[in-house]
C-alpha cells in the first residue's frame, strides 16, 4: 500500500447568503494515497469544488467542528501563515477549468509565475528551463512568447498544467479541467494528465462526467455535501470515503 499524503477528516463548509445558512460540505472524508489518481464525482452544487479548495487550502472549513486537512500526516491549518502559502505554492499545483492566465504575460511568464511568487521576485533562469521544459513537453515549445489571447482552448490548458507543475508539486488538484473544452480537445488534457500520472503523479480531479471518472484509479460519490460510496468504476485502492456517523 502507497502511502498516505493527502486526508480530509470530517469536513464541513458552511456559506453565509444573508440570513440563510447553506451547508455545502457536511462531515466529507477521504484518503489520497501517494501516486493515486482519485476523482471525486457529484453534480452541481454537489460540493466537490469547494472540497477540492478546502484539501489545496485555498479555503478554510468551518470554525466549530469544521474538521480538518492533513498533508503527510500533519494538519495544514495548524501551520504558520508562511507553511500555508508554501503548502498552496509548492505541495500542491491547482488547475481549473477557466485557466486562470494572466492576459498581459507570455505563455512562458505565466508558467513560471509560481516560481516568482514563492519568493523568488524575479524567474531564475532554472525555473524558466523547467517552464520552458513543460511546455516542449505539452507541445508548446513554439508558443513560448506568445499571449493567452493568441492560444486555443486546449494550449490554454496545457499552460495552465505547466504552470501548476512548474514547482514540482506533491499533488494535482483539478477541477473540471475540462469543462470548458469541447470533447476531443478534452480528450487531449486527459491524455496529459494520464500521462503525468503514469510517471507517479498523485491527482485528485473533480468532474461529474462518468466517462471521465473512469480515466482514475478510483472515484468517489459526493452527493449533497457528503461522500456516498465509492463508486464502481474503477479499482478500488487508492481512496477510502468514511461515512458520517
Amino acid at each position: 500500500m502507497s502511502n498516505l499524503i493527502l486526508e480530509g477528516i470530517r469536513l464541513k463548509k458552511t456559506y453565509q447568503l444573508g440570513r440563510a445558512s447553506v451547508p455545502v460540505l457536511r462531515d466529507a472524508s477521504l484518503q489520497v494515497h501517494e501516486g493515486k489518481w482519485v476523482t471525486i464525482l457529484g453534480s452541481s452544487g454537489s460540493g466537490k469544488s469547494t472540497a477540492l479548495h478546502l484539501l489545496g487550502g485555498l479555503d478554510r472549513p468551518d470554525k466549530i467542528d469544521g474538521g480538518s486537512v492533513l498533508f503527510k500526516g500533519e494538519s495544514i491549518w495548524e501551520q504558520t501563515n508562511r507553511q500555508i502559502n508554501q503548502y498552496r505554492n509548492s505541495d500542491i499545483g491547482f488547475v481549473f477549468q477557466f485557466y486562470h492566465l494572466l492576459p498581459e504575460l507570455t505563455v512562458l511568464e505565466n508558467t513560471v509565475l509560481p516560481a516568482m511568487i514563492g519568493g523568488f521576485g524575479n524567474a531564475t533562469e532554472k525555473s524558466r528551463s523547467r517552464g520552458t521544459q513543460l511546455l516542449e513537453q505539452f507541445g508548446l515549445g513554439h508558443r513560448l512568447s506568445h499571449r493567452p489571447r493568441e492560444l486555443s482552448g486546449g494550449e490554454r490548458q496545457r499552460v495552465a498544467i505547466a504552470r501548476a507543475l512548474i514547482n514540482e508539486p506533491s499533488v494535482l488538484l483539478a477541477d473540471e479541467p475540462t469543462g470548458n473544452l469541447d470533447e476531443a480537445t478534452g480528450n487531449e488534457i486527459l491524455d496529459v494528465l494520464s500521462s503525468l500520472h503514469v510517471e507517479g503523479l498523485t491527482i485528485v480531479l473533480v468532474t461529474h462526467n462518468l466517462d471521465i471518472a473512469r480515466r482514475g484509479d478510483s472515484v468517489v460519490h459526493l452527493r449533497h455535501g457528503q461522500i456516498d460510496h465509492p463508486a464502481n468504476l474503477a479499482h478500488s485502492g487508492g481512496i477510502a470515503p468514511i461515512q458520517a456517523t
